[in-house]
């Protein structure tokens, strides 16, 4: 252990070799530990798997059920949590709750890749049939000008058979979606002189749009200066791609990205962003958003604060993540699983 200081007056006296003999043995006893979770949660996976029958419907009902059990015995006593913590002193409380939950947390995480390794819960998004007739299909709504043609061009140089619905407002676009008249719209999202745009998040949230695809175009006025415009369609209720980006079946030019208002406390949103790092995603950019109708619509409450939240998704879990959404913060908005064209 090269960075212990023997010279520290508080080592002094201390046998160096004892220490560190000590602490192999505390990591020999940790392993076992961890393998011995590990161990009882592979059981579980598979005793859960067992009493769902194959049924994701069923294994997430099951889930939901034993996260909402009650922490104390059946006689009603205090659960060993409760009798732990009344024995500790009140300063490390706090402490031993954050560890407690996070230990939890992970174990739930490990759980939730278990079963998906041994149950996939969902088919990919090219596997779902349309339920769009042939009419609507590959028709996008957007609002003409010199920006949007070649975003147009851009967004849907990968879509079969594209047909161009032009609108004289965003809102319109949007509505030739909602109303089931085109399957796709194009909105602006983002630009580098004024960052996110909000206008355009409300009318996703508005009309409940996922993101599909974004392009980047620069702007000729200034060097360096870019605006983003994203390819959107109606959010299925309950739908969350884990394999396919949707509809664009070419190569990506950037790495996928998962997009996603996170709306609650419960979880918090330092525990979504241990659960994405654990599912290998990473955070991207977040920002706050202002206080929106549509949030307090779907909420029935405006929340405290809204974090709307981008994360890289190359190479990582989302089926995991997935469940990891469905079960614990299932109030947060997906609005978008899409890559750079």
């Amino acid at each position: 252990m090269p960075f212990l200081n023997t010279d520290i007056p508080e080592l002094s006296g201390f046998d160096t070799g004892l220490c560190l003999s000590n602490l192999d043995v505390l990591s020999v006893r940790q392993n076992r530990v961890h393998e011995s979770i590990l161990a009882i949660l592979s059981e579980l996976a598979d005793a859960l798997i067992q009493d769902a029958g194959g049924d994701p419907d069923t294994m997430d009902s099951i889930l939901l059920s034993l996260q909402s059990t009650s922490d104390t015995d059946e006689e009603g006593e205090d659960s060993a949590t409760e009798r732990l913590l009344s024995s500790v002193d009140p300063v490390n409380r706090e402490a031993i709750c954050h560890m407690i939950s996070r230990s939890g947390l992970y174990a739930r995480l490990i759980l939730y890749r278990m079963i998906e390794e041994r149950m996939p819960s969902r088919k990919s998004f090219e596997d779902l049939p349309s339920p769009l007739p042939a009419s609507v299909q590959g028709r996008v709504a957007y609002m003409p000008g010199s920006f949007a043609d070649k975003a147009y061009l851009r967004l849907t140089a990968h879509l079969k058979a594209p047909r161009a619905a032009t609108t004289t407002s965003f809102v319109d676009a949007c509505e030739e979606v909602h109303s089931g008249l085109c399957e796709y719209c194009i909105l602006p999202l983002e630009n580098t002189y004024s960052g996110r745009l909000p206008a355009f998040t409300r009318l996703i949230l508005r009309y409940r749009l996922q993101v599909v695809a974004v392009c980047d175009l620069e702007n000729g006025a200034a060097d360096g200066q870019t605006t983003r415009f994203a390819l959107l369609r109606e959010a299925d209720e309950g739908s969350f791609p884990t394999v396919s980006t949707g509809p664009i079946d070419a190569e990506q030019d950037g790495p996928l990205y998962l997009e996603l208002i996170h709306l609650t406390d419960s979880p918090s949103f330092t525990d979504l962003l241990i659960a994405s790092e654990f599912c290998g995603l990473k955070l991207s950019r977040a920002d706050t958003l202002p206080p929106f109708d549509e949030l307090e619509a779907i909420t029935e409450e405006m929340p405290p604060a809204a974090i709307s939240c981008v994360l890289c998704a190359e190479a990582s879990d989302l089926a995991t993540f997935r469940r990891f959404l469905a079960l614990e913060a299932p109030e947060d908005i997906l609005t978008g699983l899409y890559g750079t064209v």
